[in-house]
């Protein structure tokens, strides 16, 4: 079969560029679409990444395979819109999708979960501050730092408190909606099944309005730490 060609779709949601060989460029790159895609900036993803693309009148959708995005999947498929764009160019669009199915077909990629993250995880630093603590890595330990508003519950394992990051066997991340904050949370073996509220529970981090996104960057970068 001879190369594939490539193509690049714009939208509003942001473009999506399609080298011909098997790599995808989406970059975000309208400052007045919101603050995720605006920080994210450029993702990368490998055609490998892909379980299926679709077009449909209106967008061009990128389906991920499930353990492919650490981003996708600390969120628990909430953000699957980043991978949604409108149809300026129907034309462009179809034969971006054509070409994509033909090279998955043609690497024969298998639509499985992924066994390994096939996508990088956004730049994240090693400590962000939340509404109730601070969360930081360091030597093998994640750090829970409680702030003095938080209650008892939440410092019952102590204050500061550290778990390794080997016990971690989860991360998840909700953004805050009306008037429900958002949170990020670790999950460990002996974890009970019935979870406190993140308010009450001292492995949740609280976030702030404004830390939201620090979170989420944070929690996926995270997850790679524990699952390579």
């Amino acid at each position: 079969m001879g190369r594939v060609a490539g193509g690049e779709l714009t939208s509003p949601s942001g473009t999506v560029v399609w080298d011909g060989t098997g790599t995808l460029r989406v970059r975000y790159d309208d400052p007045a679409s919101d603050s995720l895609r605006t920080r994210l900036g450029e993702r990368i993803l490998p055609v490998e990444a892909l379980q299926a693309v679709e077009v449909n009148a209106s967008e061009l959708q990128l389906v991920l395979r499930e353990g492919a995005d650490p981003l996708q999947s600390v969120t628990g498929g909430h953000v699957d819109s980043l991978y949604h764009f409108p149809i300026n160019d129907p034309a462009v669009a179809g034969q971006i999708a054509r070409d994509i199915r033909r090279t998955l077909a043609r690497r024969d990629v298998p639509t499985a979960p992924a066994a390994r993250w096939l996508v990088a995880p956004p730049a994240a630093p090693d400590r962000i501050e939340g509404r109730d603590a601070t969360l930081s890595v360091a030597n093998g330990q994640l750090t829970f730092a409680y702030k003095r508003g938080a209650g008892r519950k939440k410092k019952a394992l102590g204050n500061p408190w550290s778990v390794a990051l080997d016990e971690i066997v989860d991360v998840e991340w909700a953004a805050g909606q009306g008037w429900s904050r958002g949170f990020l949370r670790m999950s460990v073996a002996r974890a009970p099944l019935e979870r406190p509220k993140p308010k009450h529970d001292p492995a949740a981090l609280v976030t702030d309005r404004g830390s939201d996104v620090d979170a989420l960057f944070f929690g996926a970068r995270l997850l790679t730490r524990i699952r390579p």
